[in-house]
């Protein structure tokens, strides 16, 4: 068995983090650093990384928003914040096939990882994993309860057409046939706007401030793994837009806004559709649709023929319930 040394990153070292997120099957977007911090700044949270190294190299670790709910004085962790699907754990790619020594190896990172987090005394801890990280089984075996999550995937290797209902392909033809043309966008407090308008129609509360969305647009645009797009009618008006993001394994929607004067002109699908086409000619085997878990826009996105995949959150710790809330 290798030695696994455990220690919290410092600045020098989150480098080597955004590299084992590129080159880990379990690492996303939401892993690196450029949006923890973010999202940390939106909401007022510390960011801690703790890494697993076996002699030099990192092999694995998870980032933690730590916050101090319980009568603000008891520390609580997550892997997340609102607006961000999944985080949780990142292990290094072994390349042998055997099945043994691929769950030794996970064991021999988790292990020291959780006896290193424990040593925080946190009150709860959340952890949503990415839906490539499958196997929870040195969690739930240590008392951890769980609950599972889900995701719809794209393969964008198949012919698109295969994944467009005929409700689509009616909405693309009368969108195109309304003059809808789709551009890049940029103005983030327009977009706010939207998605502020959007969230007060349903009577929910707004999960993120706008400070989010500059932080995350500043992020996707410096870093190039992003784009914010808009359907625009002949006289200019926005009639959706949304927020695309991606990692070197796949694209994620991230968020999308709606303006209810054009919901019958069939831009929403429209958009979307060629948002679709555009991760797939930027090289994206598939894309993340995001809204499995709330059941009305679930129903949107069925439409599209997606795949269902599931992914698990696991929580330890005083008052362990997990709730039946979705992100």
């Amino acid at each position: 068995m290798n030695k696994s040394d455990v220690v919290e990153l410092d600045q020098t070292e989150l480098f080597q983090w955004n590299e084992l997120v590129d080159r880990s099957p379990h690492g996303t977007i939401f892993h690196k650093t450029g949006w923890l911090d973010a999202c940390a700044h939106a909401f007022g949270k510390k960011v801690k990384i703790f890494g697993c190294f076996q002699g030099q190299n990192l092999v694995g670790g998870i980032p933690l928003f730590l916050d101090r709910k319980i009568l603000g004085l008891v520390p609580v962790a997550s892997s997340t914040c609102n607006m961000t699907p999944f985080g949780g754990f990142v292990l290094s790619p072994i390349s042998s096939s055997s099945v043994h020594k691929q769950e030794t190896f996970s064991r021999e990172v988790i292990e020291p990882l959780l006896k290193e987090i424990k040593k925080e005394h946190f009150f709860s801890i959340r952890i949503k994993n990415s839906p490539e990280f499958s196997d929870i089984r040195p969690f739930t075996s240590h008392g951890w309860k769980s609950r599972v999550l889900y995701a719809y995937y794209i393969n964008l290797q198949d012919d698109l057409e295969s994944h467009a209902d005929p409700r689509v392909k009616k909405d693309i033809r009368k969108a195109e046939k309304n003059g809808i043309v789709i551009e890049s966008f940029s103005d983030i407090s327009r977009y706010y706007s939207l998605f502020s308008e959007m969230n007060a129609r349903k009577n929910l509360k707004i999960p993120a401030s706008r400070e989010l969305f500059a932080d995350i647009y500043s992020f996707i645009s410096n870093q190039t793994c992003g784009e914010m797009v808009a359907a625009k009618t002949p006289e200019n008006e926005i009639a959706c837009a949304e927020i695309v993001v991606w990692d070197n394994k796949q694209a994620h929607f991230w968020s999308a806004v709606s303006d209810p004067r054009f919901l019958d002109n069939g831009a929403v699908n429209f958009l979307r559709f060629n948002s679709i086409k555009r991760m797939k000619e930027r090289g994206n085997l598939k894309v993340n649709m995001t809204t499995a878990n709330v059941f009305k826009l679930s129903q949107f996105v069925t439409h599209m023929n997606p795949t269902l995949v599931p992914y698990y959150e696991i929580q330890s710790g005083m008052f362990n319930n997990i709730p039946t809330d979705t992100e």
